[in-house]
């Protein structure tokens, strides 16, 4: 008789008030709060993956941007970006859009933002022997393209390429770019 009851006791038989079956209210809250916080971490930790996977895709554009030009400029003859592209600022068009635009949702085949940046890239491409159509930025956008060596007959200033900030604002020409990169000076005495 001893060894049923202490069967029953083990088994929960024995427990006045409460069913065998079930869980409370507390422990059901208690598992929801849990699972809870692990759905938190984990939309945390997804979050940034997605953050280190675009700055990674980023970096390696501009970097193979970067490399193009520089072959494109050495295979032209030493020339400022300016000479190979026909344009002092293939970004302008881009820059002057009303604050909040989305660059991403333009026409590219008929918006000057997109045509503009399609035709520095060919031209970039072409003079360097590489094939740069469709790079863009994660987010389906142009990347930022400006060319400012011997730009008004002088130096100018550095041309430069990087991704376009977020939001959009307008005229915003020194703070328009992240993620800059500078190309270095090519003509003498720059």
């Amino acid at each position: 008789m001893k060894t049923s009851k202490i069967v029953n006791n083990l088994l929960g038989a024995g427990r006045k008030g409460r069913s065998s079956r079930g869980f409370t209210i507390v422990e059901l809250l208690i598992v929801v709060v849990v699972i809870g916080i692990l759905a938190v971490v984990a939309m945390n930790s997804y979050a940034r993956s997605q953050d280190q996977a675009r700055a990674a895709r980023i970096n390696s554009d501009l970097s193979a941007l970067m490399k193009a030009i520089k072959t494109a400029r050495i295979a032209r003859g030493d020339v400022a970006l300016m000479a190979i592209t026909n344009d002092a600022g293939t970004a302008w068009e881009c820059v002057h859009k009303v604050g909040g635009t989305n660059f991403a949702t333009l026409n590219k085949n008929t918006d000057p933002c997109w045509t503009d940046y399609k035709a520095a890239l060919q031209a970039i491409g072409n003079a360097a022997g590489t094939n740069l159509t469709g790079l863009e930025d994660p987010w389906g956008r142009p990347y930022y393209i400006d060319e400012n060596e011997t730009e008004g007959g002088g130096c100018g200033f550095l041309d430069k390429i990087g991704i376009f900030a977020t939001p959009h604002q307008l005229d915003t020409w020194a703070t328009v770019a992240q993620h800059d990169q500078y190309v270095p000076y090519i003509t003498l005495g720059c």
